[in-house]
């Protein structure tokens, strides 16, 4: 049986974990009314689709699809903010040869995917 101490322990850690909860519930109320009111931003919108299209590996292509998405990621900084997200995008963008290249890379986890 529980000395009247230890009672006493116990309430007053129940008290301070209620404490907690009510200051948490303050919280997660103020950062969800904060969120309500920001409205959309560049990172909650999806990236656009490419202008020049997938590239399927033709040379005469490549110079306007790079161009493409070099605006793609001048536009959407933050959702390309690293080497390995660039490279992400650009593959999912390629198609027929250019994918038949970079399957093999994706496949081995070459180094070359994080630059």
């Amino acid at each position: 049986m529980a000395t009247a101490e230890q009672v006493q322990e116990l309430v007053a850690a129940a008290q301070s974990l209620n404490q907690e909860v009510q200051n948490l519930k303050v919280e997660n109320s103020a950062l969800r009314q904060l969120v309500a009111n920001r409205g959309p931003t560049s990172t909650d919108l999806p990236p656009m689709a490419l202008s020049s299209g997938k590239f399927d590996g033709t040379p005469k292509h490549l110079k306007e699809f790079i161009e493409s998405c070099n605006v793609h990621f001048a536009f959407h900084p933050t959702t390309f903010s690293s080497d390995l997200s660039k490279v992400g995008f650009v593959i999912s963008n390629m198609t027929g040869n250019a994918l038949d290249w970079a399957n093999p890379l994706v496949t081995a986890d070459d180094p070359v995917l994080r630059d």
